[in-house]
């Protein structure tokens, strides 16, 4: 059931950035190989039996996903006389960027790499990448129609490092039928409105008012929206971070966890997949989770579904969120065939139609400008209005280096490291002391990895 929402070849940049020192201590990620191989031109050219030239891409889209990926990669090739794109699935965000820097482009290295928006820094320290703001020159790619905050995140020192293509922010999801039972008219825009909807659904239904997981993602993207800088020199944006700046707008996170907790109107879920059979199972009423799982759990609910815009605190005003989810990166050093086309498959897959259709297959929302003018968007959020506040909460976001999120090569530390503070709180730790923890491990994980970036 469904119901409404809140109102080249490019110049090869070897990887002497980085010293053997920075290499060893992410080697996690496969940078001690990206600097032992250097730059070697993105992999191999091939040809497909009728003479296409191939595009390899690896991706991080399994599942259904994997399966709208698949119909644009279809349908660019069947479009084409020249260039067929080949995708292959190559795991997380995590594996695939590993992946890539171990290969570094070398024989079989593909000329596009999907990345997580956390990946973008090590990404751009590898120098295995192309700068893809010099592509779109050197092509004279149309980039006027890219939304222009999901640019804003893939962009530093002007210069733009990956191709927005799925993006994606967290949401708060609500069970409207424990809602409307309780008599909860309009949907929280703050976290004591959220305490005041808990409060009422205690009093009202056996169901527990809020279910959390650690989700270090959703809460680094909560404290963009209260607007904080996630890390210090204005989330790395200006010159590269060296520590965490968060520490405000976690403690109100923390302690709004802790006064539910306290009160028993919280039910903290091991993992994402606990968190979504759980609210689809009704044993919570409310949760926060990214947008693109919002098709799955709309389809999978039997009760209506609303979505709500991300909490700031009473009296604050929301300065938005940035463009998660993930994007394209280009190797570097591909020849001007290869470069063109990965470029002509880029402007197929950010077409307006294209990214319209994506959009209602998976839940991510367009990075297009003109998807949300398309008939083929406005069926879909007729059918599922749910879908377009993840469009709106993103639309609606100031542009600046707050929302532009947080450039950090230790951006996944950073979120695993509040991800175990959080289950301190949820297991009754006390907030300021979990906070500290996370701060020493994060800033001391960047400060290693800096102390190899020249």
């Amino acid at each position: 059931m469904r119901s409404v929402y809140q109102t080249q070849k490019g110049t090869c940049m070897k990887a002497t950035n980085l010293s053997r020192r920075s290499f060893l201590s992410l080697a996690g990620l496969g940078l001690a190989a990206t600097a032992l191989a250097g730059c070697s031109g993105g992999g191999d050219t091939t040809t497909t039996e009728n003479g296409k030239t191939v595009i390899l891409l690896w991706n991080s889209m399994d599942g259904s996903r994997g399966d709208a990926l698949q119909k644009i990669v279809d349908g660019f090739n069947e479009q084409s006389d020249e260039f067929e794109v080949q995708s292959e699935y190559q795991g997380s965000y995590d594996e695939s960027t590993g992946s890539f820097f171990n290969m570094a482009g070398g024989s079989g290295a593909p000329a596009i790499v999907q990345i997580g928006e956390q990946n973008l820094q090590s990404m751009i320290d590898s120098g295995l990448v192309a700068n893809v703001s010099d592509l779109i020159e050197q092509t004279d790619f149309d980039d006027s129609d890219l939304l222009e905050q999901a640019v804003n995140f893939y962009t530093y020192d002007s210069s733009m490092y990956a191709m927005p293509f799925n993006s994606s922010c967290p949401v708060v999801y609500y069970n409207q039928d424990v809602l409307t039972e309780a008599g909860v008219t309009e949907l929280p825009t703050t976290f004591e409105g959220l305490t005041a909807a808990a409060e009422q659904i205690a009093a009202a239904s056996d169901v527990t008012p809020v279910g959390l997981f650690a989700y270090g993602y959703a809460m680094d993207q909560m404290v963009t929206n209260m607007g904080g800088y996630v890390v210090n020199n204005e989330n790395g944006r200006k010159e590269r971070c060296t520590e965490v700046a968060y520490q405000d707008q976690i403690k109100v996170l923390f302690d709004w966890v802790k006064s539910l907790n306290d009160a028993g109107q919280l039910t903290p879920f091991s993992s994402e997949d606990d968190a979504i059979s759980g609210f689809s199972q009704r044993q919570c009423a409310i949760y926060i989770d990214t947008s693109a799982t919002a098709r799955q759990i709309i389809d999978a609910a039997d009760f209506e579904v609303s979505i709500g815009f991300l909490p700031v605190s009473e009296g604050t005003e929301a300065e938005g969120i940035y463009a998660g989810g993930g994007a394209l990166c280009i190797s570097a050093g591909l020849s001007d065939d290869v470069a063109r086309g990965v470029m002509e498959f880029c402007a197929y897959a950010t077409s307006a139609d294209v990214q319209a259709t994506w959009a209602g297959d998976t839940g991510y929302f367009p990075i297009s400008t003109g998807a949300y003018e398309t008939d083929t968007l406005s069926k879909i959020y007729t059918e599922y209005p749910q879908l377009e506040v993840s469009a709106n909460q993103l639309r609606n976001s100031k542009v600046n280096n707050i929302t532009a999120g947080p450039l950090c090569s230790q951006l996944p530390q950073l979120r695993t490291d509040l991800e175990t503070a959080l289950e301190s709180v949820f297991n009754g730790g006390d907030v300021d002391a979990a906070i500290e923890t996370a701060v020493n491990s994060t800033n001391s994980a960047i400060e290693s990895a800096n102390a190899g970036v020249a």
